[in-house]
């Protein structure tokens, strides 16, 4: 694992209200072969762990392995997912529009990600995740 500096931005779009969060968060990056695996804290106390291998990026954010939130993206495929909030599971699908990452000569640079959540036919939202490391 290597060491890095993440600066994570987060764009919510739900209906009419657009959102956007900014964190600095110091965190860890390990690539072997065509598998890059992330981690850090959100918020300074919230594991987030991210596995990226190809065209799938998979996110898992949370502690305990009952109050977990797991997200699944793949590039124009519906991937089931689920969300927890103050103990309370919500399942969705996502939709990835892109996932674009930037890794040169062994160290991670940029991943971008776009995409909508839909809880059966009922779009929930437009997302946008973009984490640049240094």
């Amino acid at each position: 694992m290597t060491k890095v500096n993440i600066d994570l931005t987060s764009k919510i779009v739900q209906e009419d209200d657009s959102e956007t969060f900014n964190q600095q968060v110091e965190g860890e990056v390990k690539i072997d072969g065509e598998t890059i695996r992330i981690s850090y804290l959100e918020n300074g106390e919230i594991p987030v762990k991210m596995l990226l291998k190809g065209n799938e990026l998979i996110i898992r954010r949370g502690v305990d392995s009952n109050n977990y939130s797991l997200m699944k993206f793949n590039v124009d495929k519906r991937k089931d997912c689920r969300y927890v909030v103050t103990g309370r599971q919500m399942d969705f699908e996502s939709v990835t529009k892109t996932l674009e990452y930037d890794e040169q000569n062994g160290h991670f640079k940029k991943l971008h990600v776009e995409y909508d959540l839909f809880s059966g036919l009922y779009l929930i939202g437009n997302y946008t995740v973009t984490l640049i490391f240094t």
